[in-house]
């Protein structure tokens, strides 16, 4: 069976994309403006980033390569500079990327047998092949995009400076990163830090949200269609209770649906499966910091205090003590990292799930 909307694996089709025509539209118009040199994409978890992306991409006019950095060796520098060419090899192809390689000069072996190893024996080699690179799409006449889902990662070998070179020196390479951490990636591209290696460079920001209860709605209804299940009012409004407007929980229960679980049982194991995910994310996320002092935090906004002063009263209540910097670096390290949003004067977490584990599991 095709589920369509409620398939839960990144979509690849815009066909199967509920509800983001206008951001895949105008992300692919932006891609294939020639004076639109970067492009963020940005948004928090299991909001559709990853669909968009790949959307946008199939919608490129010359070639296109998508880097996961999660899936690649991001804590390694020169590691990671191979890892890239040979993405960039795989997805020019084979022909293409010999054109390239015969701009070096000194070079041997035949064509087809060299890898990113041989090429970059130290890391000035890389923008030796960039350059190589761009002459040969100048010469094609194509350009390149370069994808990098989860760019804030590679913040820990400083790439933002190999990425500033591009964007400076290669007219024909365009780039575009995602993320999710979404503070994080504004402290990647320098924002608010002169000194930072991206900062004042242009760029476009697209931004995907969480949807509105009447779009859930629709997405369940427009999705059970598609798997030949109704999927009653009622139901849509309790999926909308308990997981918010995240499409991605509402996609993973749609995709329970269709493999025939009734509505209680699909929206059982939804909870469940995405507590156990909120669950190690939040873990992910307090490894290498004292627990309590965001636990408490967490549990305090969940219950309604949520804004600053409220918080502090919290503080004086409960007879702990913190000071005005500590919370505000508190609060700032949770909305960076996804885990909680500011809107207007009040702050919200925001994922119906990791609400649900701060009150179960920590």
């Amino acid at each position: 069976m095709v589920e369509m909307y409620f398939d839960v694996n990144p979509k690849t089709s815009q066909q199967d994309l509920f509800g983001m025509s206008y951001l895949v539209e105008s992300t692919i118009n932006y891609l294939n403006d020639k004076t639109v040199r970067m492009i963020v994409l940005k948004g928090l978890r299991r909001t559709g980033k990853t669909s968009l992306l790949n959307v946008a991409l199939s919608g490129v006019k010359g070639k296109s390569v998508k880097i996961d950095v999660r899936e690649s060796p991001y804590d390694d520098r020169r590691e990671f500079m191979r890892f890239l060419v040979e993405k960039i090899k795989m997805e020019v192809g084979e022909p293409f990327f010999q054109k390239i390689l015969k701009r070096f000069s000194g070079l041997k072996l035949a064509y087809k047998d060299l890898s990113a190893t041989f090429l970059f024996q130290s890391e000035k080699d890389f923008p030796l092949f960039f350059e190589k690179l761009n002459r040969q799409l100048e010469e094609s006449k194509t350009s390149l995009v370069i994808a990098f889902d989860e760019a804030q990662l590679l913040s820990q070998i400083k790439f933002e400076n190999n990425l500033a070179a591009i964007y400076d020196n290669y007219k024909n390479i365009r780039i575009i990163i995602t993320g999710s951490e979404v503070g994080l990636v504004d402290d990647f591209l320098g924002k608010k830090n002169v000194d930072a290696a991206l900062f004042g460079r242009a760029y476009i920001e697209v931004e995907t949200k969480k949807f509105g209860g009447e779009q859930i709605g629709d997405f369940l209804a427009e999705g059970g269609k598609q798997i030949g299940k109704s999927i009653t009012l009622k139901e849509s409004r309790e999926v909308i209770e308990f997981l918010d407007g995240v499409i991605g929980w509402a996609t993973h229960y749609g995709w329970l649906r269709s493999k025939n679980l009734p509505h209680e049982k699909a929206l059982e194991k939804v909870l469940a499966d995405g507590s156990e995910i909120a669950k190690r994310e939040l873990e992910n996320f307090l490894i290498r910091r004292r627990k309590t002092n965001y636990t408490h935090l967490l549990k305090w906004i969940k219950k309604g205090f949520n804004r600053w002063g409220m918080i502090k009263g919290q503080y004086a209540k409960n007879g702990m003590k913190t000071s005005d910097y500590q919370l505000n670096f508190y609060l700032k390290e949770l909305i960076d990292y996804g885990i909680i949003e500011k809107i207007n004067e009040s702050y919200f977490i925001t994922d119906p799930l990791f609400g649900r584990v701060v009150s179960e599991k920590f």
